[in-house]
């Protein structure tokens, strides 16, 4: 699918309700709108149409805790919302160089409230939109950016309608944490997971695995995340993974999932875009992992990341089963 293509699907989709609708399938690479109760896994092109619709429509206030942040419609939306009378505050990473040459001088320059977050030897690498509207709080988190490309990437964000207050206390601590060095988080109330208490999750729920694990990935390459998942693998659980196909050090995670047994492949690009989702289904989406961290010491120990775990979405973890058959097919490894 062609960036033409692409930007005409993203218009379609926004035309037919924003974070609102449904749609099956989009063409080429991505999979459709999924929805599930209060919620809607969204893909790619239809990330930013949920984003720039939840700011549209913020009233009372519109919160944003981003690692990159230079997309200009998506700028451009924070300041008509602040013009408007909405209270706009704005936390990105303080070494993302599109952040920091873009981002801050353009909303500093429109009297947006703007705050970098440093992270001792990391980075803010979460991704969490909330705003307030009229029918109540809502929340965008994921693994998208906002940079200039970053839609054309293969990757997800859940939409929460309704979305619990927690959400908005994450951003009330980045906000803070933002004009100092940020402390260990607190245990935030399901379904967030953030920072250090997202690996331990995880490695809990890929213990507790009874049929089978998904998971697309930018980078994997925590040993211990491996090794739950060999673990897994000689309990007869299935297990199906993507890989990033950009960074050489994904070749040895490849090498020692395949000899376990374990079916990986590599995302097969369209044209130059990543797979840049960090997602993981288990037992058909009895739990469901979504959010910035990648499957990483650096992402687990060190960087402040924000994910969400939920439990028994079925049309989730459906939605993950058929991407990831579509990317083995595309990259030509038989899973049968």
């Amino acid at each position: 699918m062609t960036r033409l293509q692409i930007f005409f699907v993203s218009l379609w989709v926004f035309l037919l309700g924003g974070c609102g609708i449904s749609a099956n399938h989009l063409p080429g690479s991505m999979p459709g709108a999924a929805v599930e109760g209060n919620m809607t896994l969204y893909w790619g092109p239809q990330v930013k149409e949920c984003a720039l619709q939840m700011i549209r429509e913020s009233t009372d206030f519109c919160h944003f805790s981003i690692y990159e942040l230079s997309d200009q419609d998506i700028l451009k939306a924070l300041v008509n919302a602040k013009n408007r009378g909405t209270d706009v505050e704005v936390v990105v990473d303080r070494t993302e160089e599109h952040s920091q040459s873009v981002a801050v001088p353009y909303l500093e320059r429109a009297h947006v409230k703007v705050r970098s977050l440093t992270i001792p030897g990391g980075i803010s690498h979460i991704k969490l939109l909330v705003v307030d509207t009229k029918s109540g709080m809502e929340s965008l988190m994921g693994g998208m950016n906002f940079g200039s490309a970053s839609l054309y990437n293969h990757d997800a964000s859940v939409f929460i309608k309704h979305a619990p207050g927690s959400f908005e206390q994450v951003f009330q601590r980045d906000y803070a944490d933002a004009l100092g060095v940020l402390n260990t988080a607190p245990v935030y109330p399901m379904p967030l997971v953030i920072d250090r208490h997202i690996a331990p999750a995880m490695l809990e729920a890929i213990s507790g695995a009874r049929r089978n694990i998904e998971i697309e990935a930018f980078a994997l390459t925590s040993r211990p995340f491996i090794d739950a998942l060999l673990a897994a693998k000689s309990r007869g659980v299935s297990i199906k993974v993507v890989l990033d196909p950009h960074a050489s050090y994904e070749r040895k995670t490849a090498d020692t999932l395949t000899a376990a047994g374990i079916a990986n492949c590599f995302y097969k690009p369209l044209q130059d875009e990543l797979l840049h989702a960090k997602i993981m289904s288990i037992d058909d989406g009895r739990i469901f992992f979504i959010g910035s961290s990648n499957f990483s010491r650096q992402a687990f120990e060190v960087n402040h990341e924000g994910d969400i775990e939920l439990f028994h979405v079925p049309v989730f973890g459906k939605t993950i089963d058929e991407d990831i058959q579509h990317m083995f097919l595309a990259s030509g490894v038989n899973i049968a």
